[in-house]
């Protein structure tokens, strides 16, 4: 985690509450070069009855170094991990060792939502949500057996960095979990397991960018094919209405070369698709769907340029 004081402290508390008692495990906080004082924060924390240990990395080089210095100093059976912005419901921890009762069992997982006192905007960010299962096994909701972890090296720091905007960038949680998953192993998803994430306020051209991310996911195909039936739709798409835009590409580049007038068939096209997706034809509902859609469209530029990148970078198409 990094400068996240009054996240982490809301994190902090909630585990705290968990029902199977602080006596029964041990928090691990590893600090990636922190302005905020999360030294202090722990030590408040330890003097609440936590048993905590604080580390603190001296690069910050994202997630997967911190989390894999996490694990080689931890001390218990099963590693249970979440973010310094998620608040764990309090039988989280009871319920994530319930699910690895059967030896047979590598690690679990469980629903990711957000936090019940906020409320989301337009530039929300929310793609952190996994209501079920989710095949890219996020680590802000995961237990798993340490010597499982370490059978298989942990997380690959290679997928994990900054990224040209200076943000945390990573896929080794999905990495991970699929080279697990391919060895044979079984895993559980504990509906009842929930963590509360965070809904982050992000500024209009943050909220347009986030999809720069995105540029992994053909590397994560390629790495592990099952990803492409698992996470793609028609095994090529990453995200569902976007054959549409493709394809009102392809047909207003075809108008145009072909026959122009044919573009005048668009804005009666885009008002029945408007009528269709809002199940009104009131003005008012139908301007702010448009409003929506024209806000959509440099977001899902930057996603169809992230990744057709990532595709030509790690040989791997993905539209």
């Amino acid at each position: 985690m990094k400068n996240r004081f009054f996240l982490l402290k809301d994190c902090l508390e909630a585990l705290l509450r968990q029902t199977i008692g602080v006596e029964s495990f041990e928090v691990i906080v590893v600090d990636n070069v922190s302005q905020d004082d999360i030294a202090g924060l722990c030590t408040a924390m330890r003097a609440q009855g936590l048993q905590l240990r604080y580390l603190r990395m001296q690069h910050d080089k994202g997630p997967a170094p911190a989390r894999n210095r996490g694990v080689l100093e931890a001390r218990a059976p099963l590693i249970a991990f979440t973010d310094s912005d998620c608040r764990p419901h309090p039988e989280w921890l009871a319920l994530g060792i319930a699910a690895l009762a059967d030896p047979a069992v590598a690690f679990s997982t469980g629903p990711v939502l957000p936090k019940p006192e906020q409320t989301a905007s337009l530039c929300s960010k929310l793609t952190f949500v996994t209501a079920q299962e989710h095949p890219t096994f996020p680590t802000a909701n995961m237990v798993v057996r340490k010597s499982v972890f370490d059978a298989f090296g942990g997380f690959d720091e290679t997928l994990s960095f900054r990224d040209p905007l200076n943000r945390a960038t990573e896929c080794a949680d999905t990495d991970l979990a699929w080279r697990i998953i391919e060895a044979g192993y079984t895993r559980r998803f504990e509906p009842r397991a929930v963590i509360w994430h965070e809904i982050e306020q992000q500024s209009l051209l943050q909220w347009i960018l986030e999809p720069t991310r995105l540029f992994l996911v053909p590397a994560l195909v390629k790495r592990h094919p099952e990803l492409r039936r698992r996470l793609l739709v028609a095994r090529l798409f990453f995200y569902p209405p976007i054959w549409l835009l493709y394809l009102a590409v392809c047909v207003a580049a075809f108008a145009v070369i072909w026959q122009p007038l044919l573009l005048l068939v668009l804005p009666p096209a885009l008002l029945a698709r408007g009528i269709h997706r809002t199940g009104s034809v009131d003005p008012r509902q139908l301007a702010a769907h448009a409003g929506r859609v024209i806000a959509h469209l440099p977001r899902m530029v930057v996603m169809i340029t992230s990744l057709l990148y990532g595709s030509i970078r790690y040989r791997a198409l993905v539209l």
